[in-house]
């Protein structure tokens, strides 16, 4: 044996064991940290695509029906009288419980509300004397495109979507159906729901240029890096974050606490081994030099 081996520290050896150990332990925790974080970030991006799809049904059901009725008033232009749009208008009304009124405009001007009590003031109304709905009215007509605005805030009180669908008759515009969709029971359909969810915290709002509407939640979850972010078409824009769940982070605890234990152990009964070693090394040596003498 070299005498630099005899002068060795008996802590070297036990001491890397030790770390060999924690090493590993923390290896696999880590590796299950990531998983774990995968895990949550597609459970986070399903939730999300959930949340999407189930804002677009619930918003289409009322869509798709201001769409027909704007293709019955274009085929039927010329033969409808007061009675028979009021009419239409009342079955359309009934078969939705988030829509607040229908209102017809004959070029820019207002001629026909259902429900009619409560919006007599509003018959006669010229859109383009309105500072506040003319550019939404200008922007379908110009884009021969139905236009949301979401957010409405209304002078009787709450929050509503107007839906604007121009009407055209042989390539020429005759009129525009507004529907009045009631914000809050809409909102409540398409995510009330769904905000009970335990597992994920999210928030909704539309982003046009210069313009941001908060829908749902609390719109500063947009700002945590740590979230999943989904759009659509319509400019609205979704944020989900999976909650921490405590019984996720148990096994780690556990896991560590028996890698420190089993590294100790480990690390213990090396230096036991080594001591006991260096230790015969020793009385053999000592019996060799007794022969000598």
């Amino acid at each position: 044996m070299s005498p630099s081996s005899g002068k060795r520290s008996p802590l070297i050896v036990p001491a890397l064991v030790f770390l060999l150990v924690i090493g590993v332990v923390e290896g696999v925790i880590f590796a299950y940290k990531g998983k774990l974080y995968s895990d949550q970030r597609f459970q986070a991006v399903t939730f999300a695509a959930d949340l999407r799809a189930n804002a677009e049904r619930e918003l289409n059901n009322v869509l798709y029906l201001t769409r027909g009725l704007s293709s019955y008033f274009s085929v039927r232009h010329d033969s409808l009288e007061r009675e028979e749009i009021l009419n239409i208008l009342r079955v359309a009304y009934q078969t939705s419980p988030v829509i607040r009124n229908f209102g017809v405009a004959v070029d820019y001007q207002l001629s026909y509300v259902y429900p009619t009590e409560g919006n007599q003031a509003a018959i006669g109304l010229d859109y383009r004397e309105l500072e506040t709905q003319w550019p939404d009215v200008k922007r379908a007509v110009e884009q021969r495109q139905p236009v949301l605005s979401e957010g409405v805030k209304l002078i009787q009180g709450g929050e509503a979507f107007i839906y604007r669908d121009p009407i055209y008759v042989d390539d020429a515009y005759w009129g525009l159906l507004s529907t009045v969709i009631d914000a809050e029971p809409l909102l409540d359909a398409m995510f009330g729901v769904m905000d009970r969810d335990s597992r994920h915290r999210f928030a909704v709002r539309v982003s046009r240029p210069g313009n941001s509407v908060s829908l749902w939640g609390d719109e500063a979850l947009f700002e945590d890096e740590d979230v999943v972010r989904l759009g659509s078409e319509r400019g609205w824009e979704f944020a989900v974050q999976t909650r921490s769940q405590d019984a996720h982070w148990l096994p780690i605890f556990v896991l560590r606490i028996f890698g420190w234990v089993l590294a100790l152990v480990t690390g213990l009964g090396t230096y036991s081994a080594l001591l006991h070693r260096r230790q015969r090394l020793t009385q053999g040596a000592r019996g060799q030099e007794s022969a000598f003498e």
